[in-house]
C-alpha cells in the first residue's frame, strides 16, 4: 500500500468571497486519515501548465447601499499527483505556490494590481514568506450518479498551518494517459483557517470564498 496527498493551492481565498450568494458553502471539520492507495494504482503527474486554482470575490462595503466590489484571479500549482485504480480517482498529491497569487481583473491597471497581489501575499492575509504553500490530502472519493458531477471529493485542507477537512464535487474524467478534475465553484469561510485582517477591517470582508479547480494529470511513463 502507498500513501499519497493531494495538496491544492488555496493562496487566494483568504481576502476574497464569491461575488453574489453562497451556492456552495463546505462545511470544515477535524482533519482526517488520509486516503491511502493501492498497489495496483496508476500515477498520473500534475501538467503545470495547465492546470490551475481559481478564485473570485469582493468585500462588503459598510455602506449597503453600494454594490459589493469584486476581484478574480488564478493561483499555480507547482506539482503533484493523481492515482487511479481501474478508472476511478483513488488518491494523488498537488502543491500550490502560494506566492503565485495574481489578480487578473487588474491588469489595466499595473499600479493596482501590483499593490492588491502584494497585500494578499503580506502577513495581514497569505504571509507567503512563513507559509509558502498550502496542501490538500484526499481523505475520501465517492461516486455520484446524479447530478452535474461525478465524483465526490473530501480531503484535509491544510492552509497557513490549520488542517480542516472539506468536502466538494468535481467531474473527474480519465482518458488513455490523461486524468482531468473540475470541481463546483465551492465557497470555504475564511476564518476557519484563522485568517483574520488584524488592520481594521475584518468586519467588511465576507467569511465566505469561492475557489474552483482544475487539473490535469498526464500518466506517469
Amino acid at each position: 500500500m502507498k500513501k499519497v496527498f493531494l495538496g491544492l493551492s488555496l493562496v487566494g481565498m483568504v481576502f476574497f468571497v464569491s461575488c453574489g450568494g453562497n451556492t456552495n458553502p463546505v462545511e470544515a471539520t477535524d482533519a482526517q486519515d488520509a486516503a491511502t492507495a493501492s498497489e495496483e494504482s496508476v500515477a498520473y503527474v500534475l501538467n503545470t501548465d495547465v492546470s490551475s486554482v481559481s478564485w473570485k470575490g469582493g468585500k462588503i462595503f459598510e455602506d449597503t447601499s453600494k454594490p459589493e466590489s469584486g476581484h478574480y484571479g488564478s493561483v499555480k500549482l507547482k506539482s503533484g499527483e493523481v492515482v487511479i485504480n481501474n478508472g476511478v480517482l483513488e488518491a494523488g498529491r498537488f502543491v500550490s505556490d502560494q506566492g503565485s497569487i495574481e489578480s487578473a481583473d487588474l491588469n489595466e491597471d499595473p499600479d493596482t494590481k501590483a499593490k492588491l497581489d502584494g497585500h494578499l501575499k503580506s502577513e495581514d492575509f497569505l504571509h507567503v514568506e512563513k507559509f509558502p504553500e498550502a496542501s490538500f490530502e484526499i481523505t475520501g472519493v465517492n461516486t455520484l450518479t446524479e447530478g452535474d458531477y461525478n465524483t465526490e471529493i473530501s480531503g484535509n485542507l491544510d492552509f497557513r498551518g490549520t488542517p480542516k477537512n472539506i468536502t466538494f464535487r468535481a467531474n473527474v474524467n480519465v482518458e488513455g494517459d490523461q486524468v482531468t478534475i473540475k470541481s463546483e465553484e465551492f465557497h470555504i469561510n475564511r476564518q476557519d483557517f484563522g485568517i483574520v485582517y488584524q488592520g481594521g477591517g475584518d468586519s467588511i470582508i465576507k467569511d465566505e470564498v469561492m475557489l474552483q479547480v482544475d487539473i490535469t494529470a498526464d500518466k506517469n511513463q
